[in-house]
């Protein structure tokens, strides 16, 4: 077994063992007031002003104060207060007058610092939390801090009045460094979402990031067997959603912002593995589940052992399965697909592992490892990402067959359309249709993943479009759709290395594309244009990861909202 490979192994090992734990087991702020991004309600001409300073407060366009315009400040320092033992509270980022939302990283216990601060000509500069202090052109503030709270300047000049958030940030949040690249270009508006999957010097936290990579919001949760957040994103509307990894059995969290308040789905009875979440159309909710299925015929199947060598495995033994589930809100089970009734074990997979699972770490096999769920959305059908395959395919969801598979193993029991790749991937992670997507012919289009390239070894880790062509061959519809399909690479971007596990790759309808480099330590995640042009890094200075990167258009949230919820559990 290659190093790289035996690392992916206990990775993947390490994760699963809490998998296999769930399934073998059954305050916050009021409502915030209806204000824009930063500019009170009372401001004037308000609702010519909503649209455009909601987006400023967020993206920095708001244009330095002129005759007649908003006030801001001018200058906003942060430095120890009297008794203070800290050496220094850096303000990041460097302030600017167009930029609203800040951090100082703040010691455990309480903090006290010093808030300096010079209004615009013509404003006032004062104080709204956590004290309030008199308007005044220019003054200086000495306060008492716990981690999390937060600081609100505000700068003022009549009833219009623009706020500055300094975030206190918990002494174990992690490290991040936010570097952009202007002269590549710069993103387009939005809000980033990601958690640390595993805690390095730091604790383990989801968050939203703005486009200076500010933490806007973020919860924390404790670390389980030294795994934390997986699958941070938006799912229900609104509302941030998460798998903390803390729950038995294991369930997804939804954090709704306004009012605050935080509430756990599962199916009832199920367990569930944290890889995905979909809110379906019809209300209800679609999840990956992993629990053990025993009785399978595994013979002839070789998995790689943890000291380098290869066992071919032989009778009936258990899996590690990969089920799709649907459930109602209420947690009822309304679906259920099973891929070993569609895959065989030993002939579509082409790299199971043996997993450590359950409370006493028993060694499994995991042959599939479904890992994404996509959806069709002309007529509900699903694109599966599994990793152990190195291949995704399609489900027709009213009979549950595999219509297509591309990558992998030729096989499958449905006598699917193969689809073969001329730049094949592996251990893929994040598969996703792409606008042009029709099942027309047999199915064709784009569909974008993340390419681990685990097993690839030389070739780093990427982003990847393929352009799918499924069963439509030489006569085009008239052959029904039963000749085999190709897949060729239309667009790419690689990283620096293989990752180990993980990893994701989103295209917004503004063209932003965020590539989350998965396990590879301290990479984080980039944002680049179609031409692959660099606009944007945040990587982790300490070494840590992120299962995924997503990022969502600035009406995704509320950005009050997500100010008034930040730190909440």
């Amino acid at each position: 077994m290659t190093p790289t490979r035996y690392l992916a192994v206990l990775a993947v090992g390490a994760w699963l063992s809490i998998q296999g734990v769930l399934a073998c087991s059954g305050a916050g702020a009021g409502p915030v007031a209806e204000r824009d991004a930063g500019v009170d309600a009372t401001s004037t001409d308000a609702a010519a002003q909503d649209a455009q300073d909601a987006e400023a407060a967020d993206s920095g366009t708001l244009d330095a104060p002129v005759e007649a315009g908003p006030p801001s400040l001018v200058a906003l320092t942060v430095s120890p207060g009297p008794g203070s033992d800290a050496a220094s509270l850096t303000l990041v980022p460097a302030f600017a007058p167009d930029v609203h939302d800040y951090t100082v990283r703040c010691a455990a216990g309480i903090n006290d610092l010093t808030v300096s601060m010079t209004a615009s000509e013509g404003a006032e500069s004062l104080l709204t939390q956590p004290s309030v202090s008199p308007p005044l052109p220019q003054q200086t503030v000495s306060l008492s801090l716990t981690e999390s709270q937060a600081v609100v300047a505000a700068a003022t000049v009549g009833s219009a009045t623009v706020e500055y958030w300094i975030r206190c940030l918990p002494h174990d949040f992690p490290l991040l460094q936010w570097t952009a690249h202007p002269e590549a270009g710069t993103p387009p508006p939005g809000y980033y979402l990601l958690g640390t999957d595993a805690p390095t010097t730091s604790g383990c936290y989801a968050m939203v990031l703005d486009r200076n990579g500010v933490p806007v919001w973020y919860t924390q949760a404790q670390p389980v067997l030294g795994w934390c957040m997986f699958d941070v994103d938006t799912a229900v509307s609104g509302a941030v959603t998460l798998d903390s990894l803390v729950d038995f059995p294991a369930e997804f969290e939804v954090h709704q912002l306004n009012p605050p308040a935080t509430t756990k789905i599962a199916p009832v009875g199920l367990n569930v593995d944290n890889h995905e979440l979909r809110l379906l159309a019809n209300g209800d909710y679609l999840v990956v589940s992993s629990p053990l299925e025993s009785g399978v015929n595994l013979t002839g199947l070789q998995v790689d052992l943890f000291d380098g060598g290869v066992e071919t495995l032989t009778g009936s033994q258990p899996i590690m399965a990969c089920n799709l589930v649907e459930f109602a809100p209420d947690g009822a089970v309304v679906w259920t697909w099973k891929a070993s009734d569609h895959f065989d074990a030993v002939a579509d997979s082409v790299a199971a592992d043996l997993i450590p699972y359950g409370p006493n770490a028993n060694l499994v096999v995991d042959p599939f490892h479904c890992n994404s769920i996509d959806v069709d959305p002309i007529n509900g059908d699903l694109l599966v990402s599994a990793r152990e395959l190195n291949s995704i395919f399609y489900i027709e969801r009213s009979s549950g067959r595999v219509l297509w598979k591309m990558g992998g193993a030729p096989a499958s029991k449905d006598g699917a359309t193969y689809v073969s790749v001329a730049d094949p991937f592996a251990f893929q992670h994040d598969a996703r249709f792409q606008p042009d997507w029709s099942r027309d012919c047999g199915g064709s289009g784009h569909i974008s993943l993340f390419d681990d390239q685990v097993y690839g070894e030389a070739a780093p880790a990427r982003a990847v479009v393929y352009d799918v062509v499924v069963g439509a061959g030489d006569a085009g519809c008239g052959d029904g759709g039963t000749a085999a399909g190709t897949a060729t690479v239309s667009w790419q971007r690689a990283g620096p290395v293989p990752s180990l596990a993980m990893g994701s790759f989103r295209i917004l309808a503004d063209g932003s594309r965020v590539i989350g480099w998965g396990a590879i330590p301290g990479a984080g995640f980039t944002e680049v244009d179609v031409d692959g042009n660099d606009l944007a890094d945040m990587t982790f200075p300490d070494g840590n990861t992120t299962y995924r990167a997503l990022k969502v258009p600035l009406d995704a949230f509320d950005l009050e909202a997500l100010r008034n919820a930040a730190g909440l559990p």
